[in-house]
């Protein structure tokens, strides 16, 4: 909800007579308060299963497969290759946009629930992707999309000219 540019708001059938429902204000108050009066905390898992699974990738689909796989009961570790945990959430969305805290946040309340992660490690550099099979039971690819699709626009050679994502991570790295 907080990156969200809440298109909803605007088709808002309210909006014909009121005020439109601000959803995204609403969503924020809501998980904000939550973590003020403490009912956003840790919950491990109760039960434990014996199944091993490896996520790779930790921006928003690999954090939300990791998640859904601990509150299940499955031990989980992420690899990440990137210094820091996140992927776009942390290194493509500017802080103005989505403050870093906020996905520590979220981060260290996995680990407390009990989700291990590795950074720093590259899968297929660093890793043998052959040993990750033999050591657990299920391997989940949550890459991201890092190659830019480049299209064929009037200006595009000119110098100076780059593509979002090595703009902002590389602008992200600097201020983190």
């Amino acid at each position: 909800g907080r990156v969200c540019p809440a298109p909803c708001e605007n088709a808002c059938t309210l909006a014909i007579n009121n005020p439109a429902v601000t959803i995204k204000n609403i969503e924020l108050a809501i998980i904000e308060r939550a973590y003020t009066e403490g009912w956003a905390k840790a919950e491990p898992p109760k039960v434990r299963t014996n199944m091993k699974v490896a996520v790779i990738g930790s921006g928003p689909s690999g954090l939300a497969c990791a998640d859904q796989l601990n509150k299940k009961g499955h031990k989980v570790t992420v690899y990440e290759k990137n210094e820091v945990l996140g992927g776009i959430l942390t290194l493509g969305i500017p802080n103005f946009k989505l403050e870093k805290w906020v996905v520590e946040r979220r981060v260290n309340r996995m680990k407390e629930e009990g989700v291990v992660f590795k950074t720093g490690v590259n899968v297929g550099v660093d890793v043998d992707p052959e040993e990750l099979r033999k050591q657990y039971d299920a391997v989940v690819l949550c890459g991201g999309a890092e190659q830019p699709r480049d299209v064929a626009i009037p200006g595009r050679e000119l110098k100076g000219v780059y593509f979002a994502m090595q703009f902002l991570t590389q602008q992200t790295r600097r201020l983190l």
